[in-house]
């Protein structure tokens, strides 16, 4: 064994010299005496801290980023504060005085805030530690928000010792970080202070704006002057800065002057002043009534807090407090020269505007101005001289977009409300009345109403309607609704003038949604009241070219705008947004899986349930293979618990529904049980019940058994998929599932990972119950230790463990029963089994300790200190390095290592002096390794070093990285010595004590996640996954210790082909490959303050999921009942698509199938065939609206992918990431010829503008294309080489048994479906339409413009695809029409339309295009207005024959075109492999 020890210094001359190195650094700075204007001024107020004020000002003097000086106050302490300060004078940036009086806490703060030339302030206590960073990000976040004039950060409460005690996330704190966009006034008042003064940052520029007529800023009569002032700074600049981190240490001791102020009258009187002073100033005043009721309720909660006779003198003020934040009516502002602003913006649509205008000019309500902006486009001017009202008209110097426009116009307003109107829009006549009525019950807040969207031509100067639509019906105003669409169109609401200030303007730097985001920043501040009422009409043109470019963009940048939207407006902790933003994401592409609010347990086990194909395939499968496994339930009762015994064998019976092969065994201490035909029953003492257990284990014939206890419940699936399972490992010896607990009235899942050696040993309660063991395994081990009768499954675990090592061990994700959750308390039982199965593995002076109860930890005892070489990348920023390499030297305390500290080629300057500096100490512990000539990548320059390395083990450490306990390297040791351990990484925090890298997960958002960043310290994880070592799949390179003897073994780190982010991983999964064991350690702890902490490019994530995917998606150590892609990890997957009951064998192809939407389309050509399919037991798998992440996908294994019309960048990323990764066949369905869709198509504006370069690029990534007709199949040939043709074809469960008798009376009914898409076809026959009126009842369904509606007898609205069939049969049409224009996209449809008429037994006229050609018995008529209306009229002269030839064209669609026998046997062949 290597070994330097003999050659180490003393630890205090190395730490000698690294200070004189530092030193060093620091007196040249200062000889250079060239003087920068600082970025900020520290002040700190000194006062009788003397054992805390180094402390504070080594941690001002550490910070780095930014410059500052650091200016000292002390007001005259008694103490030897003055002593302390002298030591720093020395420093160039440091000075101090005593105060020629004490001027006591507020005069000292004033002086403090008047001293100094930095462009920031920031105010100190002397007990206070800011934590590395602290500067550098708040100035860097200030300098990005220039108005802002206060930032803040948070805060760790430390005690005297400066132990951490706890994170201090105040209520008032937003869960993210911000930059404005908050009502601070209204939230100071609401929250009470949540902006500790040690943590702000104030801009030095912004102060004489809140100068106190006496001087200075903070009020020398209230201690709570801090809380004041933050107000009266919020009053004056509406936006401050929030950076969510605690990098402030605020002291907690005796000698606060808070203790005193907390336990006096103070806070209530002072609170009290602080209103009323708010109250007092009109517009602050009008914020706090319009939250009144949140800031009453924290002042209420201040009054509740004193007894009567203290409230009772203020009694009078606080009424007066009460009445005045209650006084709603207030918001109503003073008269004004107009109620309302009309915002309008113009763009080359004067025409358009004409009508806007007039619809002005209509207003019942005439109390406001017309602000008319013209976006720099043609002019307008000649138009507004014959409008009455008053119009202030800007024309804009260049046209900067709809927002500019608004803002434009909001400078100039003098209305009471802002309301807008575009130039292409109409409001009704009483929108304004309206708007003005509903102002007057909700006086302040945003009202709107609602809109009626149109869509229109425009011929010649006259508005022609197509079609219209509410498109956003409801009820009450969801703020929830509008986090996560905008559906309050921005003519409808109005909003009050004098929140301008606070809100803003519209965003100019957005490519749209401008308008969304400034509703949400509306209401963030005011309250919404809808108005239930229709007054505006919004109107697109159908067949607008420029709105089909403008829509084209709006649909490229929709991820990106709807992403930046919902980064910029946090959930409000709502899981219903959380949902709903991951849904839209989904449906504009962006790889997402949607966020639920998280089933109920027992929701969630009842839906894993076979279906009655998955029944049949399962039942076949158990009675095949010769027989499935036969379990014995062993049920313990020592309790003689009737009920609870009970409960344990009706769960029994449930679960033999799924599987037949049980034998329940009783062991009950009641007296006088007798056996049944369904359980046999053996009584036992409850203090003698082992050794009978044994006897009949020996006795018995089953092949598995399980010990439960009475009350214990089965679930319906857990045993069957166990069985399952087995018929696959014969050769397992144990197993065990996955556990439901009982809490609070509630199911929690316990969710295991697979078999994990250090996990079970460290957390018995949670790995070692209720497993299945083989009952021959168990009889020839001796079975069950009577000695251990608290411990018994987990001794016997053990024991099989030291007889045959890990083979045979193995883990079903699937929960297998309900019970009780263990209790966490030490077992001495557990700690002796684990003590005796080290020592049977050779660790004879191993210790089981437990510093949280039934959570233990294992010293192996090894005995030896080998030598570790830490092989360390300095990195670029010296300050860091500096930090690591000390806190290694200061805070370890494991005696034997050597530093080696790696030079890297073109290092930066700073750096590399440092080192050459520090190799010149000659310390035999630390050696500088030279940078070659040539720049290496990170792996090679670290296998070069282990080559030098002299230790038997490797550190791979970060430079980003400090030591904080002594034990941290003793701990890593204990593990990496271990024989069956490679790799061993710890727990690293971040500065404010919260967690930075845990264990990591393979396959989670991406190729690996890192679960658990950003927890607190103490957290406990998933089942205690953080306070206990376990195996993990991966540690990162940041801390990642293993033998040098087997870094050489696997190759060192892989250089070429991996990336450098991903490198210790790969290590570990190399390990692994190996045989390997990786083990995380919660008790080795270090900082980690990470330069890079962003997610990796895509190269690289494909360059680790080329090496490793099918590892990446099986993560052992991650149940896969757990989402990949919910961020953070353990959360619940999709169960439609994670139950997989058929998977261990696979009977029968899984498909997995995604659906481009849940209409029409998407369920004849997707949904319903898959259905059947899976019905008829010819498929297994799942539908998925969006596309799986890459990891999902590789775990979900399917053999084909159904991909239905995927369009987009993000789509097509998904497709080649499967083209290059996955197996399966891959299917492209389309059923319309896109690159031809019709001009009047509503559906042109969606697509791309290449349509078909999109439909190459997408067909390049898939192994067949599948379309609905052969007119298609021959218009896209050339596309691919694989194209087949499949019918659409109706499901039988929709549209059999709808054809019934028709009734008569009146005029013939004939009628026509469908929607906005054909409105072309439908104008083909609109003439047609008009002169049979007279002789016919029209009956239309969907569409029906506003020409045609005087000639039609009944519109019907259209209706969701699942009631369709019902709707259209109920129609009771005695002749359909489908009309269809001559064009390539029609002649590529299919026949539906004639299939869905016929089956329910409707006649048909239609036109004579290919798509309807065929022997189907239908008229088919040229598409001439004589023809149709001969054909029409042949018909309904002759009901009867019309009725036959229902009849027949009913026979032949039921008999030729159903979704079943051969057509869907066709479907499968389309879709499976050949």
């Amino acid at each position: 064994m290597s070994s330097v020890s003999s050659n180490v210094p003393p630890l205090e001359r190395l730490l000698d010299g690294l200070a004189s190195l530092n030193g060093l650094k620091a007196s040249r700075r200062g000889q250079a005496g060239i003087r920068y204007d600082v970025d900020v001024t520290v002040t700190v107020m000194s006062y009788n801290n003397a054992p805390y004020l180094a402390q504070t000002i080594e941690s001002v003097l550490s910070q780095e980023g930014v410059s500052l000086e650091l200016l000292v106050f002390d007001d005259r302490s008694t103490d030897d504060s003055v002593e302390v300060l002298k030591g720093y004078v020395g420093d160039p940036r440091f000075s101090f005085q005593v105060n020629p009086v004490n001027l006591g806490m507020a005069g000292n703060y004033n002086r403090c805030v008047q001293s100094g030339s930095g462009r920031y302030l920031v105010v100190l206590g002397s007990d206070d530690v800011l934590y590395p960073g602290h500067l550098a990000s708040l100035v860097a976040a200030m300098d990005a928000c220039p108005g802002a004039a206060l930032g803040y950060a948070q805060c760790n409460w430390i005690d005297e010792n400066g132990t951490f005690i706890r994170y201090a996330d105040h209520p008032g704190h937003r869960q993210q970080s911000y930059s404005g966009g908050r009502d601070e006034v209204a939230d100071l008042l609401t929250f009470d202070s949540y902006i500790t003064p040690s943590a702000a940052i104030l801009r030095r520029s912004a102060l004489p704006h809140v100068a106190l007529p006496e001087g200075g800023i903070h009020r020398h009569d209230l201690l709570a002057g801090d809380w004041e002032l933050w107000i009266r700074l919020a009053r004056q600049f509406p936006d401050f800065v929030f950076l969510r981190q605690a990098s402030v240490g605020y002291r907690i001791h005796s000698g606060q002057i808070s203790n005193s102020f907390y336990g006096s009258e103070r806070p209530l009187r002072e609170h009290t002043e602080i209103l009323e002073m708010n109250l007092a100033d009109a517009p602050t005043r009008r914020r706090m009534i319009a939250n009144g009721d949140a800031i009453w309720a924290l002042y209420q909660q201040r009054i509740n807090a004193y007894p009567a006779e203290t409230t009772a003198s203020y009694q009078r003020r606080i009424d007066a407090i009460h009445t005045a934040l209650m006084a709603k009516g207030e918001l109503s502002m003073a008269p004004s020269q107009f109620l309302f602003s009309i915002v309008m913006t113009t763009y080359n649509r004067r025409e358009l505007l004409r009508f806007a205008l007039d619809s002005v000019k209509a207003q019942t309500l005439q109390d406001f101005e017309v602000i008319l902006v013209n976006d720099h486009g043609q002019g307008v001017e000649s138009l507004l001289e014959q409008y009455p009202y008053c119009i202030t008209y800007l024309r804009q110097g260049r046209n900067a977009g709809p927002a500019a426009a608004r803002n434009a116009a909001h400078g100039l307003a003098r209305g009471q409300y802002l309301v807008y109107l575009d130039d292409d829009d109409i409001f009704l006549p009483d929108h304004l009345q309206a708007l003005a009525d509903a102002l007057q019950e909700h006086p302040g807040e945003v009202v709107y109403s609602d809109a009626l969207f149109i869509a229109e031509r425009v011929e010649n100067g006259v508005r022609h309607i197509v079609n219209q639509e509410q498109r956003y019906p409801h009820g009450a105003y969801s703020r929830e609704r509008l986090l996560v669409d905008n559906y309050i169109p921005i003519n409808t609401f109005a909003w009050p003038r004098s929140a301008a200030l606070e809100v803003g303007g519209f965003d100019e730097t957005l490519s749209g949604l401008e308008d969304w985001d400034f509703l949400m920043r509306l209401a963030a501040r005011l309250p919404f009241h809808h108005l239930q009422q229709e007054t505006v009409q919004v109107r697109m043109r159908a067949d607008d070219s420029s709105a089909e470019r403008r829509s084209q963009q709006a649909l490229k940048d929709y991820p990106a705008l709807y992403m930046e939207m919902y980064r910029r407006h946090a959930d409000a902790g709502s899981a219903a947004v959380k949902a709903g933003r991951a849904n839209l994401l989904q449906r504009l592409g962006v790889e997402v899986e949607v966020t639920r609010q998280p089933p109920s347990m027992q929701a969630w086990l009842q839906r894993r349930v076979l279906t009655a194909a998955q029944k049949t395939l399962v039942d076949e499968r158990l009675q095949g293979q010769g027989g499935a496994p036969h379990f014995g339930i062993l049920i313990v009762d020592l309790q003689g618990d009737h009920a609870a015994l009970a409960r344990t064998l009706a769960s029994l019976n449930s679960a033999r529904n799924n599987y037949e092969r049980l034998q329940a065994l009783v062991l009950t201490s009641a007296e006088g049980s007798v056996n049944s035909a369904s359980c046999q029953v053996l009584t036992v003492r409850p203090d003698e019940w082992i050794t009978p257990l044994n006897e009949l284990l020996a006795a018995s014939s089953f092949d598995w058994c399980l010990l439960l206890r009475a009350g214990d419940e089965l679930t319906p699936s857990g045993l069957m998929m166990a069985g399952l399972e087995l018929l696959t490992a014969p050769d397992c010896r144990a197993i065990y599932c996955d556990e439901m607990f009982r809490q609070d009235g509630q199911l929690a899942a316990a969710l295991r990972p697979a078999f994990n050696l250090d996990y079970l040993l460290s957390f018995p309660a949670g790995m070692a119950r209720h497993w299945l063991f083989r009952r021959d395994v168990v009889v020839a081990a001796g079975g069950f230790d009577p000695a251990f009768e608290q411990a018994t499954e987990f001794e016997l675990i053990l024991r099989l463990i030291n007889e045959g090592g890990l083979d045979g061990l193995g883990h079903v994700a699937e929960p297998l029963l309900i019970t009780e959750a263990p209790a966490l308390a030490d077992n001495a039982a557990e700690q002796r089994a684990i003590t005796l199965h080290l020592q049977q593995r050779g660790y004879q002076n191993a210790v089981v300790s437990s510093s949280k109860p039934a959570r233990y930890q294992i010293d192996y005892g090894h005995g030896q200190a080998p030598l570790v070489s830490f092989l360390i990348l300095p990195g670029e920023r010296l300050e860091h390095l500096q930090r690591c390499v000390e806190s290694i030297l200061e805070n370890t305390r494991y005696p034997n290592y050597e530093l080696l500290l790696i030079q890297q080629h073109l290092q930066a300057d700073e750096v590399g002096t440092w080192l050459s500096a520090l190799a010149s100490l000659g310390e035999a512990r630390i050696r500088v390794l030279p940078a070659g000539q040539q720049a290496l990548a990170p792996q090679a320059l670290l296998n070069q070093a282990a080559e030098q390395a002299l230790g038997d083990y490797l550190l791979l450490l970060s430079a980003e990285t400090a030591a904080i306990s002594e034990d941290w390297l003793d701990e890593l040791v204990n593990h990496a010595q271990r024989p069956e351990v490679a790799c061993v990484g710890a727990k690293l925090l971040s500065a404010d004590g919260t967690i930075a890298r845990a264990s990591l997960i393979l396959g989670l958002e991406g190729p690996v996640g890192k679960p658990y960043v950003g927890e607190p310290l103490d957290a406990p994880g998933y089942m205690q996954r953080l306070q206990v070592a376990q195996n993990s799949s991966a540690v990162g390179h940041e801390c990642l210790l293993v033998a040098k003897a087997v870094f050489l073994q696997l190759g060192g780190l892989s250089e070429d082909e991996m990336p450098w982010r991903y490198a210790g991983v790969d290590l570990c999964l190399k390990a692994r490959q190996a045989g390997y064991l990786t083990v995380w350690t919660p008790f080795s702890q270090l900082m980690l303050d990470p330069l890079d902490s962003t997610r990796g490019t895509t190269a690289e994530h494909d360059a680790l999921y080329a090496r490793w995917l099918p590892v990446l998606a099986r993560d052992p150590a991650y149940n896969p009942n757990f989402s990949l892609s919910q961020p953070g990890g353990f959360k619940l997957a999709d169960t439609a698509l994670s139950w997989r009951p058929l998977s261990s064998w696979k009977p029968v192809p899984t498909v997995l199938a995604h659906p481009s939407d849940n209409y029409g389309s998407g369920h004849y050509r997707v949904i319903q065939p898959f259905t059947a399919l899976q019905q008829a037991g010819l498929i297994d798998g799942g539908l998925s609206p969006g596309l799986m992440h890459v990891t999902d996908l590789e775990r979900y294994d399917p053999d084909v992918i159904i991909l239905q019309k995927q369009i987009g960048d993000e789509r097509f990323d998904a497709m080649r990431r499967m083209q290059a990764f996955s197996r399966a066949l891959k299917v492209y369905e389309l059923d319309d010829y896109l690159p031809n869709l019709p001009v009047k198509s509503v559906h042109r504006a969606q697509m791309p503008k290449d349509i078909l370069k999109s439909m190459r690029r997408a067909l390049g990534y898939v192994d067949r294309f599948v379309v609905s007709t052969q007119a298609l199949a021959d218009a896209c040939s050339g596309l691919h080489g694989d194209i087949r043709v499949i019918e659409n074809c109706l499901p039988p469960a929709w549209w059999k048994g709808l054809a019934t008798g028709r009734s008569r009376s009146g005029k013939p009914r004939v009628g026509w479906a469908g929607g906005i898409g054909h409105t072309g076809d439908l104008e083909m026959i609109a003439d047609v339409v008009l002169a049979l009126a007279d002789e016919v009842d029209w009956v239309f369904m969907g569409m029906c413009p506003d020409k045609l509606r005087p000639a039609v007898k009944e519109v019907h609205e259209g209706v969701d695809i699942s009631v369709y069939p019902r709707a259209l049969a109920a129609l009771n049409l005695d002749l359909a029409l489908a009309p269809l224009e001559e064009n390539l996209f029609n002649e590529c449809k299919s026949n539906l339309r004639l299939l869905e008429y016929g089956a329910c037994g409707f006649a048909v006229v239609c036109s004579d295009v290919r798509s309807y050609q065929g022997n189907l018995p239908v008229t088919r008529v040229k598409n001439r207005y004589r023809d149709w209306v001969e054909a029409i009229r042949m018909h309904v002269a002759d009901l009867d024959a019309t009725a036959r030839a229902g009849e027949a064209l009913h026979a032949q669609v039921m008999r030729d075109w159903m979704l079943e026998g051969d057509n869907l046997l066709a479907w499968q062949r389309a879709w499976l492999p050949d």
